[in-house]
């Protein structure tokens, strides 16, 4: 990328922050051992990308404890029912209100944002086929199994054909490189 890209690309900009919010940050960044501008960005991104229209999108907050108890009241058939149905409507309707577009690549920038809000681990890996994206939820084996099933209908309505491995806390979801973007929004 060229100096005029980047000049392009990034702008400074200066803010007045309670103290009390960036001796939090400073912290925060000084555990993560990252710059301070480096966490700002990525606040600020994750802002914009999640927080902002994940609650106009639909989205709730809900303690994880109340989830799982949920979970263990229901048996795997209903699961995976309200799993499959929810996952061909559900998925679009968030995609084009969080988004504006329907695609792929759009899905899994949504599936990364909520395990970055849930708190869970999420990696990426590529070899020269496909992709690979690794989630850990540690919430149990229904919702690996929920996860799966939501999943596999959200991707089979896009067209995409996936692949799952999935633990009792981790779901491993494959695709081909052909359905993935993977340029610098990875």
């Amino acid at each position: 990328m060229d100096d005029e890209s980047t000049a392009e690309k990034n702008k400074t900009v200066t803010f007045r922050i309670d103290k009390t919010v960036l001796d939090k940050i400073k912290s925060h960044a000084a555990f993560e051992r990252i710059t301070l501008n480096a966490l700002v960005n990525q606040l600020l991104a994750h802002a914009v990308d999640w927080d902002i229209v994940a609650s106009k999108s639909g989205w709730v907050p809900v303690s994880k404890v109340l989830l799982m108890a949920w979970f263990d009241k229901l048996d795997e058939k209903t699961i995976q029912s309200i799993a499959e149905e929810k996952g061909r409507v559900v998925s679009k309707d968030m995609l084009f209100a969080m988004k504006g577009k329907y695609d792929v690549w759009e899905w899994i920038s949504v599936l990364r944002g909520r395990a970055k809000a849930a708190g869970f681990s999420f990696t990426q890996l590529e070899d020269k086929n496909e992709v690979k994206f690794i989630m850990r939820h540690d919430m149990g084996i229904k919702w690996s199994k929920h996860f799966r099933d939501f999943y596999q209908s959200a991707f089979k309505e896009l067209g995409c054909n996936i692949r799952f491995d999935l633990t009792e806390n981790t779901i491993i979801y494959r695709l081909d490189k052909k359905y993935a973007h993977t340029d610098d929004r990875v």
